[in-house]
């Protein structure tokens, strides 16, 4: 954790709350093989019946939901090399901008041989650059290759799988 925070530092609290808000969804993910049984999936009978499936298995499953769309995010990332590099260059360069000072001119990078810029300036060149880079690695199609793949397992597993009798009992309640 000591080299996360020597290139992005953050405060001690922020990193603590991250650290807990992730042990919580860890702790809230349900067994793999209850995720994938098989002999808990059906055709509902309705739509008002596909609609309570999901809604209950939403809220059983949010953190295995959750995990698969990281997955799916992960393996854009992976498989799409320069949108990586792209999201790696976005951050650095923001991080980059919000160093420089926002009443003060500074030489880019710190060398006198590069012209001098403000914030704004560097937040108007950093979009710029980054809405180019993101463009020619084709990030929309991505987005959208997330979202429709994401949304349509989550959808498919929610509504398709009978509901966990947990739910039943947390509906009552």
């Amino acid at each position: 954790m000591q080299s996360i925070r020597r290139y992005i530092p953050l405060q001690d609290s922020t990193i603590d709350n991250i650290q807990e808000q992730a042990s919580q969804r860890l702790q809230t993910l349900k067994p793999w093989g209850d995720f994938l049984d098989r002999t808990r999936f059906s055709v509902p009978k309705s739509y008002n019946e596909f609609m309570l499936r999901a809604r209950l298995n939403w809220n059983h499953f949010n953190a295995n939901y959750l995990l698969v769309a990281l997955i799916a995010v992960a393996y854009s990332l992976i498989s799409n090399l320069l949108l990586l590099l792209d999201v790696v260059f976005v951050l650095v360069g923001s991080r980059y901008v919000s160093s420089v000072s926002p009443n003060q001119p500074e030489h880019l990078f710190g060398h006198k041989s590069l012209p001098m810029i403000t914030q704004t300036q560097g937040w108007l060149g950093l979009a710029l650059v980054c809405a180019v880079l993101l463009y020619l690695t084709a990030a929309g199609s991505t987005i959208f290759w997330i979202i429709f793949w994401v949304g349509a397992v989550v959808l498919g597993h929610a509504g398709m799988m009978e509901a966990p009798l947990e739910a039943d009992f947390d509906e009552q309640v």
